[in-house]
């Protein structure tokens, strides 16, 4: 369990790092933006207590709310994304699964844990830029900034749990 939690500490680190530093200066097209952050969210233990997830991803999306000066908006979506994580657990986690698994592409499969992560994604995404556009005036925009920043993030993400499958498998 403690190297669980020193993977889930460094992923963090990592995640908040890129996000601030590098994926915050990215605007493909002026619509895509990849917020990789929510990837923390994703890996969470199954098993792990709902309260316990809420105040992670309050804390994941504040951080990310200081350093990106957004007030609250990464807060919120943070924590409506992490409250769903559990409903979108119980129908996309295989019934035979372990309690304390992590979810993965090896523990889910490719199918599943896209599936998965595509609903957190989206989720996060949909709330996050209609916070951020406050109102419905410009839809055209809103929707190209939603989907252009989910296939971006869902990029990254299948991305990044690739090379974690590839270390998995030595």
């Amino acid at each position: 369990m403690g190297n669980t939690w020193l993977k889930l500490i460094l992923l963090f680190v990592l995640l908040f790092f890129l996000q601030v530093w590098l994926f915050n200066k990215i605007h493909l097209f002026g619509y895509a933006t990849p917020l990789l952050y929510i990837y923390l969210i994703l890996k969470l233990p199954v098993d792990m207590n709902r309260n316990v997830v809420v105040v992670i991803a309050a804390l994941t999306g504040l951080l990310i709310d200081v350093f990106s000066y957004t007030l609250g908006m990464h807060m919120l979506a943070t924590v409506v994304a992490g409250f769903m994580r559990y409903y979108l657990l119980k129908i996309f986690t295989p019934r035979d699964m372990f309690e304390s698994v992590l979810p993965s592409f090896s523990s889910f499969g490719y199918s599943l844990f896209l599936r998965y992560a595509g609903f957190v994604v989206l989720i996060h995404h949909i709330l996050l830029f209609s916070i951020e556009s406050l109102s419905l005036f410009d839809p055209v925009n809103l929707i190209l900034r939603i989907v252009g920043s989910f296939i971006l993030t869902m990029f990254l993400i299948f991305a990044f749990e690739s090379i974690n499958l590839g270390s998995f498998k030595k």
